[in-house]
């Protein structure tokens, strides 16, 4: 007998009728509970939808997962399981999260997952994220939204560099908390790169130590200068109509050697 049963044991036994879905459901539990590994509670949020038909269980323990859950990554694969198998019950649950979650992961990929999939009955959920990161950027939605992909591309530097920076440095907890809350929370570090903003629009930006640039600079139609340097980036967003009002740009010591026709034409 396997005494420690996985996501895929447990939905393959479920498959082959050898336990039912209330059995299935507590056995998903136990591992959500148990585990300190993110990616495996991830997992097991995806095999709940799976097997879940508007179930009030499975409800309860994708919603406690979102509303309790440490891990920003666990809260959006929670979120993520209760808009495709929940769309008529998942709206407080997320409304709550909106409230309470300054996560840079969490907004981010909840605001990509609404855009770039067509959940028109979401519009509220939206237009909360939009209010949230504009009110805290103090930018329109859509630079706003160029700020967060910044701010998200600075979070995955950090993160793929934390544990060498704790390897060198003797931190306190309290310094530790400090740190994460810093690099993984919606602040001002993305604002940074913003040289001058005016009525909510971004005018002027520097972008250095960069391994993308996020297409939603874009949408920047009011930018009038920009700077992109000392950046290790592969390629740049292709087509950019809506940069109407970008009049100057600064490009040198990238890794790139071909650039953009939104750039060469403006240089």
């Amino acid at each position: 007998m396997n005494e420690h049963p996985t996501p895929e044991s447990i939905y393959s036994k479920y498959v082959d009728i050898k336990i039912g879905t209330k059995h299935a459901l507590k056995l998903f539990e136990s591992i959500i509970n148990k585990s300190d590994d993110e990616v495996i509670r991830v997992i097991t949020l995806d095999y709940i939808g799976k097997l879940t038909i508007d179930d009030e269980l499975a409800f309860n323990i994708i919603e406690n997962c979102l509303i309790s859950d440490e891990s920003p990554v666990v809260k959006f694969g929670a979120a993520k399981t209760l808009i495709h198998h929940f769309p008529e019950r998942e709206l407080k649950p997320l409304l709550w999260a909106l409230h309470n979650e300054n996560s840079i992961y969490f907004l981010k990929n909840l605001i990509d997952l609404l855009e770039t999939q067509d959940y028109p009955q979401f519009g509220q959920i939206r237009k909360r994220i939009y209010k949230k990161i504009t009110t805290k950027y103090n930018l329109n939605s859509f630079d706003s939204k160029f700020i967060l992909d910044i701010e998200y591309l600075d979070l995955m530097k950090f993160q793929a560099d934390f544990n060498n920076f704790l390897e060198k440095f003797e931190l306190s907890d309290a310094d530790k908390q400090t740190l994460l809350k810093e690099n993984t929370e919606i602040g001002n570090k993305g604002l940074g790169r913003v040289k001058k903003a005016e009525g909510g629009f971004i005018l002027s930006l520097v972008l250095s130590d960069l391994n993308e640039i996020p297409s939603s600079i874009c949408n920047l139609r009011n930018l009038q200068e920009l700077e992109i340097s000392n950046c290790k980036i592969e390629k740049y967003p292709e087509k950019c109509p809506n940069l109407l009002s970008l009049k100057r740009i600064k490009f040198k010591n990238n890794t790139i050697d071909k650039v953009p026709n939104w750039i060469r034409y403006k240089s």
